[in-house]
């Protein structure tokens, strides 16, 4: 009965429920303070080079990645975590509210390399004009979409992405059993190296606690 239900839950997913979640988080009272706070805490403790994300550690390994693409930006702690690290982080997220938390949080006299733009990731990635190596970064984005919306991001980030581009996607994946329910989806590695022809992808990270399943995915355009 648990599958059957996990089955129906993906039907009535819709295109934009993950936003609407977000996005009614993002303007709660005192969210700002709260998501600031965990920002600066983040950054303090290096999240971005956790297990799942190791991404102070792949830039160390293609010091010729100057762009970072921060897919699904939120709050901005990952975009301002990479600031630095790269001469230009281009942030992609569709809530106003996580932009303006971000904007304050990470303000432009501090973190003048970091652009922050409004929209979908599918709208938003086709505009950009990269002519370099660039490193694309989701965390625990894409687990929360559909397959459909999934795998627009991955076609454009497939077709845009300059020779000698990487991604860390802090997102789930398993074996061999993909795992869907309403905003939380598992993928088979199959799955996501049907999405990235001519990649070298790389699995690894945290395994689930409550799951069999990662979270951690390492990819380089070869």
């Amino acid at each position: 009965m648990k599958k059957i239900l996990r089955s129906l839950s993906t039907f009535i997913q819709g295109q934009k429920d993950s936003f609407k979640r977000h996005n009614a988080q993002y303007e709660a009272p005192g969210k700002f303070e709260r998501d600031r706070d965990a920002g600066y805490q983040n950054i303090k403790d290096d999240r971005i080079n956790w297990p799942d994300f190791k991404i102070r550690d792949l830039l160390a390994q293609h010091t010729n990645v100057k762009t970072a693409v921060d897919i699904g930006s939120g709050t901005g702690w990952v975009s301002a975590s990479v600031h630095g690290l790269v001469d230009t982080v281009i942030a992609l997220e569709p809530s106003a509210a996580a932009i303006d938390i971000s904007k304050r949080a990470y303000p432009s006299e501090t973190y003048p390399h970091i652009t922050w733009h409004e929209g979908f990731a599918e709208d938003l990635l086709p505009t950009l004009r990269l002519t370099g190596p660039t490193i694309f970064i989701t965390g625990c984005v894409l687990s929360h979409l559909r397959d459909k919306e999934v795998e627009k991001i991955c076609a454009v980030v497939n077709s845009m992405a300059p020779v000698g581009s990487v991604f860390a996607f802090s997102e789930c994946w398993s074996e061999d059993t993909p795992w869907h329910q309403h905003m939380w989806h598992v993928r088979t590695k199959a799955w996501w190296q049907a999405q990235f022809p001519g990649w070298s992808l790389e699995f690894g990270g945290t395994k689930h606690e409550q799951g069999d399943y990662h979270m951690g995915i390492w990819g380089t355009k070869l």
